[in-house]
């Protein structure tokens, strides 16, 4: 039903009713663009599906601002003084949505599901020794190699999920059950994946036997919208309940301190940056690639774009992953440096700075810098690009921009190693320009085989040294929600941009 209740001349709009068929509606922009697959899916829309389907054996902890490992499938757990042997306590009378019970075995067998399938995340799992079953509620993982960032593998939104065996089995058809994934779930979370239109309408139906909370919503119905205007009117009006991480920041004011509507602004650990392209003649020297992040005025870019959903950046990895101070960016605001190097340029040499094509804020972002670099004589330019072009340009750098505004980013999960490897070793998958330092890389690698964070700091201000990188804001996920809607900050968690539902309920 359609309750149309916008603004009128006489006042603000009433909050909209709260539904009473135990539907929670929540708005996808865009289509998830994979199949709600935990062992495929490696994108951020289709989360809300997988992370309420299916669960892993930790995750981090809901409602807080820094990175907590906490329990979910696994009561407890112990790790070996060399980070080899991680040994976890199971949550007994846990049943998948076959109704068949969660054991250990179950570990084993959806790790090796993992690597079979060999998707985007199979990384997590790769250095997996064994997966040992003393008896059905203890599992004990032993990897080939010491790695102090194992639990955040595992509490990664993208990492292993529990699947039922049987289910697999039954359905395993001749790709591993890949098929089956793309309709139906294997997993134990508070929903089961009923209904999936590609492109039009996703459906969960509330699992009976779930161990955990129990919500109000029977059922969560996920409209596919394809522009935002639509998305946003569809909030207004009541039709969507609850919008996550969606709406440009422009819409800020809309929403906040609206009385018909909740404005969250939750801790994530995305960010906005800001990479040099060393393989094109405007960067070929870390000179010049540091005076133009010098030129970034990172307190304007928030002001004038990001709004309250962000803080200028202070630190080289996410905020919240390292001590404070270990890893500070010391990049101070000096346009004078950019403008000096500019004058040593012929008149008019180009420049182009990229952003995602579907990135309102990177738009605008990348706009405002360009303007900057005009004013220094520079023939400067915006331009968008799609998200598979982006991907492309790791194979061939030359083809990319000058410089790209990545307005919202992060890594697979808080560990530094996630980050700085993700980030700024040229294999690690979003290093777009393919920048990389060595001795950056060594670093890294030998810090995660203990949590080293003065290994880690090194890293980091060794990579910044190459001028190819810039954290440009700390961002927040905002949550836009139906004033009925109670729960949101406690479905939350820093690791991912979606909502547990089973969290949620309609306030009194």
């Amino acid at each position: 039903m359609i309750t149309l209740t916008a603004c009128a001349a006489n006042g603000p709009q009433k909050p909209n009713p709260a539904p009473t068929d135990g539907v929670l509606t929540v708005g996808l922009l865009n289509d998830i663009g994979q199949p709600p697959d935990p062992d495929v899916y490696y994108a951020n829309n289709g989360l809300a599906i997988v992370l309420n389907t299916y669960e892993g054996l930790v995750q981090y902890q809901n409602n807080v601002d820094t990175r907590q490992i906490a329990p979910r499938l696994a009561d407890s757990w112990t790790v070996s003084a060399d980070n080899t042997v991680y040994t976890f306590s199971l949550h007994p009378g846990v049943t998948f949505h076959d109704g068949t019970p969660f054991t250990s075995d179950a570990v084993r067998q959806s790790f090796e599901r993992r690597l079979a399938v060999n998707g985007g995340a199979a990384y997590m799992v790769a250095d997996v020794s064994s997966v040992d079953t003393p008896d059905d509620l203890t599992a004990v993982v032993t990897l080939k190699n010491p790695n102090a960032a194992f639990l955040d593998y595992l509490a990664s939104p993208f990492g292993p999920k529990m699947e039922s065996p049987t289910a697999l089995q039954a359905n395993a058809g001749a790709d591993n059950a890949q098929t089956y994934l793309q309709t139906h779930d294997v997993g134990t979370g508070p929903y089961e994946l009923t209904g999936a239109i590609v492109g039009s309408k996703y459906t969960l139906t509330q699992y009976p036997g779930y161990w955990g909370t129990i919500s109000p919503f029977t059922s969560v119905e996920l409209p596919v919208f394809s522009d935002v205007s639509a998305l946003q009117l569809a909030i207004d009006h009541g039709d969507v309940s609850v919008s996550v991480a969606n709406l440009p920041s422009s819409s800020l004011p809309k929403y906040q301190n609206n009385p018909a509507f909740n404005s969250d602004l939750l801790p994530t650990f995305q960010a906005a940056l800001v990479l040099t392209n060393p393989s094109k003649e405007f960067f070929s020297t870390k000179e010049s690639r540091t005076a133009f992040l010098q030129s970034i005025d990172q307190q304007k870019l928030v002001d004038q774009v990001l709004g309250a959903r962000s803080e200028p950046a202070t630190t080289l990895y996410a905020k919240g992953m390292m001590p404070d101070g270990l890893d500070k960016q010391n990049l101070s605001f000096d346009p004078t440096v950019m403008a000096a190097y500019a004058k040593t340029l012929p008149t008019g040499t180009p420049m182009v700075i990229g952003y995602a094509s579907d990135n309102t804020n990177a738009q605008q972002m990348a706009n405002i810098v360009a303007a900057d670099m005009q004013a220094d004589g520079v023939q400067a330019s915006a331009q968008s690009f799609p998200t598979s072009q982006i991907f492309g340009w790791a194979n061939d750098p030359t083809q990319g921009p000058d410089a790209f505004i990545d307005g919202n980013n992060g890594a697979d999960g808080g560990n530094p190693y996630m980050w700085g490897h993700v980030f700024w070793d040229k294999t690690g998958g979003i290093n777009y320009f393919q920048c990389d330092d060595p001795s950056t890389d060594a670093d890294l690698n030998a810090a995660v085989l203990t949590g080293d964070n003065a290994l880690f700091a090194r890293a980091a201000q060794t990579y910044s040294a190459t001028g190819c990188y810039m954290t440009l804001s700390n961002n927040k996920d905002w949550v836009v929600s139906q004033k009925w809607l109670q729960g949101v900050p406690q479905s939350q968690n820093i690791g991912a941009n979606e909502l547990d539902f089973s969290k949620l309920s309609i306030s009194k």
